[in-house]
């Protein structure tokens, strides 16, 4: 029994071993086959070598912003290349009138992750009657990464849409000239069917402009031209925005200036809460309030 089953797993065994064994020819088959695939490799290495160079030319050309042979002289650099420090770019006197009770003239200075870039400080305080008052300033070094686009330029395009957002009226050659009366009414007022404002003389609760004045421009009495408009007193661009807010509590007014001086754009905001159930603040101290801070930030900037 044992030697009739062990013959057969022998034979089996042998032919498994014999059979990898070949007779020549497939060995001649296998060498040709070798060299065919060599060549394959070698010429694919060359094609493929070829794409990846012409592909690095194009976009060197995209960038450059023509064809391959053609180059763009880079935009020159921005005029600033440093920011002033900011929680000393206000002078302590005109921060101590604006905000007179800030326990602190240092101020709190804005995180950022490039001061180069971007720079920033704020003071707030809040007198015994419970008037509060906030002042912030903003400034930014605009760099432009599209080297034909210059860092002025640039700067120029982020004002722009700035005052857009905040809807500011564009200068016109029939555009009123800054501190004459309009016939429009500062943001948060209202105005009468006549267009005249109403009541005694002063800034009510519920942010109507009062008084006797016929120009609805006049808000707390000052009768001067207090709208969102443009400035041309002030850098190379310029806007305020007066932003009243009646029926919060307490009542609020933010006025915002925004100026660009070369490649520069700076940000002034200065705000005041009037105490619960008192009139509102009054825009004309606001506004003179934040040129004042714009003046003195231009001075920085260009030192």
């Amino acid at each position: 029994m044992r030697s009739t089953r062990s013959v057969p797993a022998a034979r089996g065994a042998q032919a498994t071993r014999r059979a990898p064994a070949g007779r020549g020819l497939p060995a001649a088959v296998g060498t040709a086959v070798t060299a065919v695939a060599l060549a394959l490799a070698t010429l694919g290495a060359c094609t493929g070598g070829g794409d990846s160079a012409g592909s690095a030319s194009d976009q060197k050309a995209q960038l450059a912003g023509g064809g391959s042979a053609s180059t763009v002289s880079p935009a020159p650099p921005g005029k600033y290349q440093t920011l002033p420090a900011p929680c000393t770019a206000v002078g302590q006197e005109l921060l101590k009138s604006l905000v007179p009770a800030v326990p602190d003239v240092a101020g709190s200075e804005s995180l950022t992750y490039d001061t180069d870039r971007r720079v920033g400080c704020s003071w707030r305080g809040t007198r015994a009657d419970g008037t509060s008052n906030t002042l912030k300033i903003d400034l930014e070094r605009v760099v432009s990464y599209d080297p034909a686009v210059s860092d002025e330029v640039q700067a120029d395009l982020d004002f722009s849409n700035e005052a857009a957002d905040a809807s500011i009226p564009p200068l016109s050659s029939s555009a009123t000239p800054s501190g004459q009366q309009t016939t429009a009414t500062p943001t948060g007022g209202t105005t009468n069917g006549n267009n005249s404002t109403t009541g005694s003389g002063t800034n009510g609760g519920n942010g109507t402009s009062t008084g006797s004045a016929t120009s609805s421009g006049t808000a707390g009495g000052g009768g001067t031209d207090l709208l969102p408009r443009r400035l041309t007193d002030v850098g190379n661009a310029a806007f305020i925005n007066d932003v009243l807010k009646p029926h919060a509590q307490p009542p609020r007014r933010d006025v915002t200036l925004v100026f660009r001086t070369a490649n520069v754009l700076v940000t002034v905001t200065y705000a005041e809460s009037s105490p619960r159930g008192s009139t509102p603040p009054d825009s004309a101290d606001l506004q003179k309030g934040a040129q004042q801070v714009a003046e003195q930030l231009l001075s920085k900037v260009k030192d």
